[in-house]
This record gives C-alpha cells, sequence and structure tokens, in this order.
C-alpha cells in the first residue's frame, strides 16, 4: 500500500549530488511530492528531505540506492509523524473576500494566518502549519472563490535527536 515517506539524506555540499539523488527516483518511476535541500548547523553538509507516496519496501530500496551515492553520509526514511514536520505556504487572496469578511485583521486571526502584503486587488498572507492545515485553509479560500494563487514550501523537518548524534559526529559550536 502506498503511503507517505521522508527520505532524509546527508551529503557533502557538492555539484551534482542532487541529480544523482533524483535519478534513483526517476528509475524506480516515483513521483516526487516535494524537495527541500538546506544547510545543515555543520559546515559542508547539506540535508535533502524528499516526499514521495510508495511503498515500505520500495522506500527501502530507494534509501539503500541513494546510500551508494560517494557524496552521501547517511539516508534515513521515515513516516511524517516520527519528525517534526511543517510547511510554509503563500496565499494570494482577493480582496473582495475582506470586503465579505470584516477586517483583515480579523480574518487572519480566524485562518491562523498572517499578512505579507495588502494592495488593492489581493492580500498575500502566509501559514505555517501541517500538510493537512494548508491543505484545509487552501480548499476554504477555493470553495469561496477568492483564491488568485497558492504556492507552499513542502515538508520543513526537524529531527528529535541532535544532528550530531544521527550522524555520529561531535558537533562543536562556532
Amino acid at each position: 500500500m502506498n503511503k507517505e515517506y521522508i527520505i532524509i539524506a546527508f551529503t557533502e555540499n557538492q555539484v551534482g549530488v542532487l541529480n544523482r539523488i533524483t535519478i534513483a527516483y526517476l528509475r524506480r518511476k516515483i513521483n516526487i511530492e516535494s524537495l527541500k535541500v538546506s544547510e545543515t548547523s555543520m559546515k559542508g553538509i547539506s540535508m535533502f528531505v524528499i516526499s514521495a507516496f510508495t511503498t515500505e519496501q520500495t522506500v527501502q530500496k530507494l534509501a539503500r540506492a541513494i546510500n551508494n551515492i560517494v557524496e552521501v553520509i547517511q539516508v534515513s526514511y521515515y513516516t511524517p509523524d516520527e519528525l517534526i514536520t511543517q510547511e510554509i505556504a503563500l496565499y494570494k487572496i482577493s480582496s473582495k473576500f475582506f470586503d465579505k469578511g470584516g477586517r483583515i485583521d480579523s480574518v487572519s486571526r480566524e485562518l491562523g494566518a498572517r499578512m505579507i502584503e495588502i494592495s488593492p486587488g489581493y492580500v498575500v498572507m502566509e501559514k505555517t502549519g501541517t500538510r493537512e492545515e494548508i491543505e484545509e485553509l487552501r480548499n476554504r479560500l477555493e470553495r469561496q472563490g477568492v483564491l488568485q494563487e497558492f504556492t507552499r514550501s513542502g515538508s520543513v523537518v526537524l529531527h528529535r535527536d541532535s544532528l550530531g548524534d544521527i550522524l555520529g559526529f561531535e558537533q562543536t559550536k562556532e
């Protein structure tokens, strides 16, 4: 049965690693739902966070294939509930929504979002939350016919353990 898995790969910060990792997904015909690459608190080490829907057997094979890439230091896979995860989304909302709903600040509090930009034709709001919360607000705004544009970050994650413990390194503070 397909369900969401998040692969986290720690790599050396080198050119071409992203290409080699995504090829592993392509070979298995797995669609990547979200992909985020960022630096870590350890200099020279990047963290890839890749979300996809697949089977546990396939994600195990995928993790082994990614682990065989020379620049990869460590690979693990998780279900979303095993990590601290959040997404960030931007919603461009027609200003007519606020004509019906009252003051912008009260509506933003009700939606659990923060105003980023206000113009005569639209308001841009930012919401941080779980994928479900992000989608719930998107669906609500679409049903009301006021959503003009939408974008989201994909999963931003933190491990519950320290990065040094995960990688087996002693982390020094600079």
